[in-house]
């Protein structure tokens, strides 16, 4: 779009939903939230920015999604195998005084969904819509 009051709008709520997508992700251990719902807020800041500017930006910003999808799942599987390292099971509180870990883990899923929602997001939005006639 090229209204500069949406452009405007969607820079001033950016950081408010990013803001309020890491603190579901980071207190969803003591409230409603998490890692899913947290990855989901934060995809739809960055999708806000997708809609109100330029492909320029979009096609720039694909190519850091990747990586964030990349890093997500190997944090995930690190987080994971974190546990088998000192002798339990994959996923194995590692501190079980504390909810270090799961806060971890909801941080880790919070990076794969965003990334992965976003990715789904700018893979659909390069699509063009075929309009069938029914002539």
């Amino acid at each position: 779009m090229s209204s500069p009051i949406i452009n405007t709008a969607g820079r001033a709520l950016t950081p408010f939903i990013l803001m309020y997508g890491a603190y579901v992700t980071l207190f969803g251990v003591l409230s409603p939230g998490g890692g899913f719902p947290g990855g989901m807020i934060l995809a739809s800041g960055i999708i806000l920015i997708i809609v109100t500017h330029d492909t320029e930006e979009i096609k720039a910003l694909a190519s850091h999604t990747e990586w964030f999808d990349i890093l997500g799942a190997f944090a995930f599987l690190l987080v994971g195998l974190s546990g088998i390292f000192v002798g339990g099971a994959y996923l194995t509180n590692l501190w079980p005084d504390n909810s270090f870990m799961l806060i971890l883990l909801d941080i880790v899923v919070a990076l794969k969904v965003f990334a992965g929602t976003t990715a789904l997001f700018i893979f659909f939005f390069k699509l063009e819509v075929v309009k069938c006639s029914t002539d």
